[in-house]
This record gives C-alpha cells, sequence and structure tokens, in this order.
C-alpha cells in the first residue's frame, strides 16, 4: 500500500516518531469502527537490519548497510502492507532508488522530515549511552552531509515537516497513504505482458557493455559527459556524469539495482519489466544513472 521514508539529522527524533507513527497506523486500522481494508504495518530499521552506528563510519561500512535497509524495506512493499522505513536516509539518491522501487511495486510514497537543530541532536545524542552513540566525527559527519527532502521533488513529496516539539500528523500521513495519487513506474520499471526471448541475456549484456566502456572512458581522466556506444545504444545517446568519478563497485552495485528493477515485476507478477532492445535498455539505464546521480 505505501512506504512510507523517515528523514533527519542523526538523534533527531525519527525513531521517535517512527514509532508513533506504527502504534497510531496499527490502532487505526485494529479499531472496532474501521470499516477499510486490514494492513500490516511493517517498521524496517538500522536495528532490525543489523546495521550498527559504526557502519556510518565511512563509505565502505556504509554501502552495505544502506543496501542492507534497502533490501528490508523492498521486500516488505506489498498492497497489503504499511512500510516505515527508519534510518538516516540523507542521500537523495538512496531516497530516490527506494521511490523508484515503490512505483514498481505499485505503492504509494510519502516522506517524513523529522526537523531538530543541530545543538538539540547534539544534546540527545551525549546523553545515550555509549553503545548507542555515534563516534563525534562520524555525528558531524552525518549532520555535514545531510541532504534535506524537498517537496518539490517527486520522489520526496508528499512531505511533512515535523519539527522535534510538534505533534505528529498522523492523520494527514494516514490520509496521503490512503488516497494520495500512486505513479505508476516509469518507463525505466514499466512491465509487459509477456518479454521477448532472451531478454535478461540482452539486458544484463547491454548494462556490461555501457559500464565496461564508462570505466574504461573514465580512466582517461573525468569528464561531463560520456557518449553511450552505438551499438548497443542508438546513435547520439549521451550520459551525464555526476560530480564525483563512479569507481566500479558504485558501476556493479547501480547495475545491480537497474536489472534488479527491470526484473523485478517478471518475478512477483509473472509478467516483464521494462523495454529489452538493446537501444531500448540502453536509453533506460542512463536514465536511471541520471535520476540516481540528478544530472538529468
Amino acid at each position: 500500500m505505501a512506504l512510507i521514508t523517515v528523514s533527519g539529522f542523526p538523534c533527531s527524533g525519527k525513531s521517535t516518531r517512527a514509532q508513533q507513527l506504527r502504534d497510531y497506523l496499527q490502532e487505526r486500522i485494529d479499531a472496532p469502527d474501521y470499516q477499510g481494508p486490514k494492513f500490516d504495518v511493517v517498521l524496517v530499521d538500522d536495528a532490525a537490519c543489523h546495521v550498527s552506528r559504526s557502519a556510518y563510519d565511512d563509505s565502505k561500512t556504509e554501502k552495505p548497510a544502506r543496501a542492507a535497509l534497502f533490501t528490508a524495506a523492498t521486500r516488505a512493499l506489498r498492497p497489503d502492507s504499511i512500510t516505515i522505513l527508519d534510518s538516516a536516509n540523507y542521500i537523495k539518491g538512496f531516497r530516490y532508488q527506494l521511490y523508484c522501487a515503490a512505483r514498481e511495486a505499485g505503492v504509494r510514497v510519502a516522506t517524513i522530515r523529522v526537523a531538530a537543530p543541530p545543538n538539540k541532536c547534539a544534546e540527545w545524542h551525549a546523553a545515550r549511552p555509549e553503545g548507542e552513540r555515534y563516534t563525534d566525527s562520524t555525528f558531524d559527519n552525518l549532520i555535514q552531509r545531510y541532504e534535506e527532502p524537498n517537496s518539490m521533488v517527486r520522489w520526496d513529496s508528499p512531505l511533512f515537516t515535523v519539527s522535534w516539539d510538534e505533534e505528529l500528523p498522523a492523520e494527514d500521513i494516514w490520509r496521503a497513504i490512503r488516497t494520495g495519487e500512486k505513479r505508476p513506474p516509469n518507463q525505466a520499471v514499466n512491465q509487459r505482458s509477456a518479454p521477448p526471448p532472451g531478454t535478461l541475456q540482452t539486458l544484463t549484456r547491454t548494462t556490461s557493455t555501457i559500464v565496461s566502456a564508462l570505466l574504461a572512458h573514465l580512466a582517461g581522466g573525468q569528464t561531463p559527459t560520456f557518449p553511450i556506444p552505438s551499438p548497443p545504444a542508438r546513435q547520439g545517446l549521451v550520459l551525464h556524469l555526476p560530480g564525483h568519478k563512479p569507481t566500479l563497485s558504485e558501476m556493479q552495485r547501480l547495475k545491480r539495482q537497474f536489472e534488479a528493477t527491470q526484473t523485478g515485476a517478471q518475478r512477483s507478477g509473472g509478467g516483464a519489466a521494462g523495454s529489452w532492445t538493446e537501444p531500448e535498455v540502453a536509453a533506460n539505464f542512463v536514465t536511471f544513472l541520471e535520476n540516481v546521480w540528478e544530472t538529468n
């Protein structure tokens, strides 16, 4: 039914708000006078995914931690469930990936930003037991790197900004996930009734060709754009690159995520996802990468 992403500074009260929302939704669904369909309320957080505070100390440990959260959240997305993802969720690209997964699953999305000033977060952080605290450098880094949700972009909308000293607008959130717009999958994850023969081979071959060519191109230095080879792409297709230099591990991870969105509909509903000719796969892969990197 819905994916609700909770975001905010570390120690801003995200888990408190997530628990409040889960309790409200469960009570609402279990109320004797509730006449609507029944939903499971699933809370996915760092503890449930065995993600420790130290996982955020550096990128090598943070990436698999985010992958574990992403996997747990997407597995819980069903028409009869409300999934609340309680974690830092401070990276725009990660929230976009969650949005794509929700669209593929056919569920609504909502974002809750728990707003608290950094000094208040630092005060709460210092009061925690040692085993529940970040290192001081990690805490400061998470605040500095925080990418605030924006109600003007589709993957953060509808956005509910809740101050640390305000009541949770639970009724408004309930209304949004029950009656709000349910966006269909975009072209990169759109379903077909039946896949042509050899579709998976076309998918993996095309993405592998693009990734290999891109990494070879980057070995000669960073550039703002990369012309996609033709074949597999149509002539003139260009990938706009991010400000950082994509690494092999990053490209492999994004390649797997894109392929998962393409094949996910086939696994879940018997149909195939997306467009399967080499030029179509190449164009969709470029769109996916540019959305993740926000270079489109």
